[in-house]
């Protein structure tokens, strides 16, 4: 298996940070004959999430669940495993630490290549130092109703960090919010028992392989809403949180590959109440590798469902198709001055490094698009609560 323990996860393969570049529809740079060498900065630098603007505190716990009806699709020994955290409001957070917005050694994986990942020079960021505004297994708010819970899937080969700017603020709005990694396709997952799972890169760069990888997306994300509904796992969360799940309302939503997980895991699964998608567009191998693709596009959707795009992202077939068979529960928007990144924690992390990084303008736009950060940040805040609100706190049955 093709496990590390902690401390000699200095790296990752090229093949890896390969497969993470085109799943973020990035091209990996080009080899060059001479490099302009940057001296290291003397200090590295902390860039903060933005606060969340709900009116609760959030908590976070992690959790380890293991499937064991299913062999790992990717080392083919050993159960399925995935690793979920799970955010939700929280009361008393006071003298509890805050949740790393990575796993420090994941962070340091992810360090070592962030130069080719986003252009930054190595050591600019103490990216093991970013935290995020939950605190560890801090006992849930109290709530007379059950709180609606909301899935996040990440992007191809990217970890569910990644969404925590958008994640925190559901939680704050009383949501209970469950973020999963895709075991061996993201670059890095830490298991919690001192093993690092990286990435099985083998065949990713096939259209069956991408396939391959979507149908084990969909699996691992049918087996987290089944975990959900074991006392098993509800007895593993903080206190009382388990007694607050609403498994009556359930959301999903992604970025990227996410996005188009979020799609076929409600074509699969009628728990899913309602879906969203992140520029999910690109993420579309060629159908005659994916035949569930098709099913989804002809069959349709009959449950809300809406493709969130970037301007910067090729329009494909998918959203009309998609679209045409779903009229009723189906919507499309693309918004102008965004691209790839924008959908993920970047848009509001690297423009923080501008002036430490000397990003070009046109790298920096590549990334996170052109619109003002901070308002992208609240727009898009702004789209993924009230997608929620209108669609899981039905009449008579809001949230607490």
């Amino acid at each position: 298996m093709n496990l590390r323990r902690l401390p000699l996860l200095v790296g990752l393969s090229a093949a890896a940070v390969a497969l993470l570049l085109v799943g973020l529809g990035l091209r990996p740079p080009a080899p060059s004959a001479s490099r302009t060498v940057r001296p290291e900065p003397a200090a590295a630098v902390v860039p903060q999430l933005p606060e969340p603007t709900g009116p609760h505190a959030i908590g976070r716990a992690d959790l380890r669940l293991v499937d064991r009806q299913r062999t790992d699709p990717f080392t083919h020994r050993g159960p399925r495993e995935l690793m979920v955290s799970v955010w939700y409001p929280a009361s008393d957070t006071a003298g509890r630490p805050r949740a790393p917005w990575m796993p420090p050694a994941v962070a340091r994986g992810f360090a070592a290549n962030a130069s080719r990942i986003l252009g930054l020079p190595t050591g600019l960021v103490d990216w093991s130092a970013v935290t995020t505004h939950a605190a560890v297994d801090a006992p849930p708010a109290a709530s007379t109703r059950h709180r609606p819970v909301v899935l996040y899937s990440p992007g191809l080969g990217t970890s569910r960090s990644w969404g925590t700017v958008l994640v925190e603020e559901l939680a704050s709005r009383g949501y209970v919010v469950v973020t999963l990694d895709h075991t061996y396709e993201a670059l890095a997952v830490d298991l919690g028992d001192g093993r690092i799972a990286e990435a099985v890169t083998a065949g990713s760069g096939t259209d069956e392989g991408l396939a391959r990888r979507m149908r084990v997306r969909a699996a691992d994300t049918g087996f987290v809403l089944d975990a959900l509904a074991r006392p098993s796992t509800r007895r593993a969360l903080p206190a009382e949180l388990g007694a607050q799940l609403d498994l009556d309302r359930i959301g999903m939503f992604g970025h990227s590959a996410g996005g188009i997980t979020a799609a076929e895991t409600m074509a699969r699964d009628p728990r899913l109440d309602a879906g969203l998608d992140l520029d999910g567009f690109n993420v579309t191998p060629a159908r005659r590798s994916w035949p569930e693709l098709d099913r989804l596009v002809r069959d349709g959707l009959d449950r809300p469902f809406q493709m969130v795009g970037s301007t910067a992202t090729p329009a494909e077939e998918l959203p009309a198709r998609l679209r045409a068979g779903s009229p009723a529960s189906v919507s499309v928007r693309r918004l102008a001055g965004t691209a790839h990144y924008s959908f993920s924690d970047f848009q509001a992390l690297l423009p923080q490094l501008r002036d430490r990084a000397d990003l070009s303008g046109a790298r920096t736009a590549q990334l996170i698009g052109t619109a003002a950060p901070q308002a992208m940040v609240h727009h898009e805040r702004a789209i993924v609560t009230g997608f929620f609100d209108r669609n899981l706190l039905r009449p008579g049955r809001t949230g607490g």
